[in-house]
C-alpha cells in the first residue's frame, strides 16, 4: 500500500504581527525608561577614589540633597522633622528599611551630618551615599 501525501504549496510564516509585537515593545521599554529618568532630582553626584558601587540599591528610599542644601525624598522637598515622620511610618511598614542617599557634591557637611542624625533618631541606620568611582 502507497500512501501519497497531499501536494502542498510553498509554506510561509506571516511576519507582520511578529514585526507589529517587537516595535511595541520597543516603545514600551523608550517610554518606560524615560519615566524612570523623570524620577530623580538633578544633583552632581562626587566622585571617589574608593567608591565601591552597592550591589543592589532597589528597594532603597531615595533621598536627595541639592547644591542648595534642600532635601528631597523621591522629587518632593521635605524639611528634617518632615523628613523624621515620613522615615518614621517607612519603618513601620518596612523595618528593615533601607535608605540610598544622593548629595551634590557641594552640599555642607552639615546638611549630611543632620540627616543623618534625623535618620538615626528615628531608627534607620542601613544609609549609603552615591558617589561615581574614579
Amino acid at each position: 500500500m502507497k500512501i501519497k501525501s497531499p501536494a502542498r504549496d510553498d509554506v510561509s510564516i506571516d511576519m507582520g504581527p511578529m514585526i507589529d509585537l517587537v516595535f511595541l515593545l520597543l516603545i514600551f521599554f523608550m517610554v518606560a525608561s524615560v519615566v524612570t529618568e523623570l524620577e530623580k532630582v538633578e544633583v552632581e553626584i562626587p566622585q571617589s577614589s574608593h567608591a565601591k558601587v552597592p550591589e543592589d540599591t532597589k528597594g532603597r528610599m531615595m533621598l536627595s540633597i541639592d547644591a542648595d542644601n534642600q532635601v528631597y525624598v523621591g522629587t518632593q522637598p521635605v524639611e528634617l522633622e518632615e523628613l523624621k515622620t515620613l522615615i518614621d511610618s517607612e519603618l513601620d511598614l518596612n523595618p528593615e528599611l533601607r535608605i540610598l542617599i544622593r548629595a551634590d557634591h557641594r552640599v555642607e557637611y552639615k546638611t549630611c551630618k543632620d540627616l543623618m542624625i534625623a535618620c538615626g533618631e528615628v531608627g534607620a541606620t542601613d544609609l549609603i551615599y552615591a558617589t561615581f568611582e574614579e
